[in-house]
């Protein structure tokens, strides 16, 4: 196996990619007449897109042929990246989920599900982060904005502005601002009195701006009144640790935003397990209430930490690709290079068509090396937890007591790695993860077994948080609500708020192979 240093192509060059397209082995309907030199580049990258969608999407078996779907209808307008955009939607329109009936890519706000197209050219950052949408944290933990994940609570016309959270190192952080924390005021003008109308402009004010002023009221009742400008910082994933003791019992708890890349967020995640192994904990809870999701290999990297050493050399889990790449029938995939090394080392130039696909050949195996005794795991999730966090949580079903606390997952069995067509790195539904099992149909989340509010009126690891009190409750007692318990709440009011939006929703979900294996 091999890693993947820089995903780059050579494929600005898509004439010949467009003449050995149509120089193939098709049927009469599939073929492309030779293109002559009027042959525009929207039209070489709108073809171009349909053809990689044949050999890579999941779901290629239910496009229908060139002539049908007709990619160059989507040639015609005058942005490029909306025009790539309007076609990949298209596509997504196919694969339909038949517990469903609808496309397993659907989502309510008219949007794909899964694939999307990178709008920004690739300069070689592995920033897999949807350039049109307002997070601006990517997967090696580099931030540029504010720092602020804020939740609206209340009602359409009486809401609350409540920070969940500030990355560590950003500007917000830095001047102070925390979880609980009630922002009122944004540049002068007062929110929380008509969601309908101030929605937009609270989006635009929070994370398009390059500099804000925001008043508020700290969760100690103290007013504030702070500028923020927009800067770069490196934050953490790991954003809080904790170990607590019942009778004989420690729990361990960790509440982790993003699964970054594996050199970024290592050295932190050895020393939250070193912690956990020096307690001797031996129930675990996982906060991924905020985590859309990230690299796979940092998801395996802590299924490894946790399982016991009953798990070595049991299966963790496996990608199945589409029957066309598993069984080495792709067209269009070899135009397409990436660099990597062979066995000694050795820089070498590949391509994606080189690569084994199989079910054997991506079927991944535990090798504990946390030295735990993880006997029961209870996950904290919101419909903000998507695809390597859904991924970790399906990966230990089969094997230990699990439980999930909050709202619905995302729901994201699916992952891919990009592709690069004109520049544009386009990222398709690729593969299903499935764990032992062989399960992995939560297209449509994963339902809890505990129903919990996120509470930013108590910090994270707080025992007091709704969530987490919940979770403890369930550990140490076997029920979820204890009223006997010395935790128990006593802000009722909290339970009964409702959240209306997540403005910084719009996070990265995805599930990133950065993982290759060359025949």
């Amino acid at each position: 196996m091999h890693q993947v240093a820089v995903k780059t192509s050579t494929l600005l060059l898509l004439t010949a990619l467009f003449f050995s397209c149509s120089k193939k082995n098709v049927t009469d309907d599939d073929a492309v007449k030779e293109p002559d030199i009027k042959t525009t580049r929207i039209e070489r990258l709108t073809d171009s897109l349909f053809y990689y969608a044949t050999d890579a999407y999941l779901w290629n078996t239910d496009l229908p042929t060139y002539t049908v779907f007709n990619p160059r209808q989507y040639s015609k307008g005058t942005d490029e990246y909306e025009n790539l955009n309007a076609e990949l939607f298209a596509i997504t329109r196919y694969g339909i989920n038949p517990k469903t009936t609808l496309p397993y890519e659907y989502s309510s706000d008219n949007e794909t599900k899964y694939s999307y197209i990178d709008k920004e050219s690739y300069n070689g950052s592995t920033a897999f982060i949807r350039k049109n949408e307002s997070a601006s944290l990517d997967l090696e933990g580099n931030g540029n904005d504010f720092g602020l994940k804020v939740g609206l609570y209340g009602t359409n016309t009486d809401y609350d502005i409540k920070i969940q959270l500030t990355y560590t190192g950003s500007p917000a952080a830095i001047a102070g601002l925390d979880r609980g924390d009630v922002i009122t005021h944004i540049d002068g003008i007062k929110y929380g009195s008509n969601f309908n109308s101030e929605i937009a402009r609270l989006n635009t004010a929070l994370f398009d701006s390059e500099s804000t002023t925001i008043k508020g009221v700290k969760l100690d009742g103290k007013s504030f009144e702070i500028a923020l400008k927009k800067t770069r910082y490196k934050t953490k994933s790991v954003v809080k640790d904790s170990v607590y003791t019942h009778g004989a019992n420690k729990i361990g708890y960790f509440a982790f935003t993003s699964f970054s890349s594996l050199e970024h967020t290592q050295a932190d995640l050895i020393n939250t397990f070193n912690k956990f192994q020096t307690a001797g904990i031996t129930d675990l809870i996982i906060d991924l209430r905020y985590n859309g999701g990230g690299y796979i290999n940092t998801a395996q990297f802590i299924a490894n930490k946790i399982a016991p050493a009953s798990l070595n050399g049991k299966v963790m889990f496996s990608e199945h690709y589409n029957s066309t790449m598993q069984n080495n029938k792709t067209q269009y995939l070899k135009n397409l290079t990436y660099q990597t090394t062979d066995r000694m080392g050795n820089p070498i130039t590949s391509n994606y068509g080189n690569i084994d696909y199989s079910v054997s050949g991506n079927t991944f195996k535990f090798v504990p090396n946390g030295n735990l005794n993880i006997k029961s795991i209870v996950f904290i999730v919101t419909d903000n937890t998507a695809s390597a966090s859904e991924l970790l949580i399906n990966i230990f079903k089969p094997y230990l007591p699990v439980k999930l606390i909050g709202e619905k997952t995302y729901g994201k069995p699916v992952g891919f790695f990009p592709l690069t067509i004109g520049g544009y790195e386009v990222y398709l539904s690729m593969f299903t993860s499935k764990n032992s099992n062989n399960e992995s149909d939560y297209f449509d989340g994963m339902s809890v077994d505990k129903t919990s509010r996120d509470d930013p009126d108590y910090a994270l690891g707080n025992l007091k948080e709704q969530s987490l009190q919940a979770a403890y409750n369930y550990l140490t007692t076997g029920s979820y609500l204890n009223s006997s318990s010395a935790i128990s709440s006593t802000r009722t009011s909290t339970n009964q708020i409702k959240k209306l939006k997540d403005l910084s929703s719009n996070q990265f979900k995805g599930m990133v192979e950065n993982r290759l294996k060359t025949k």
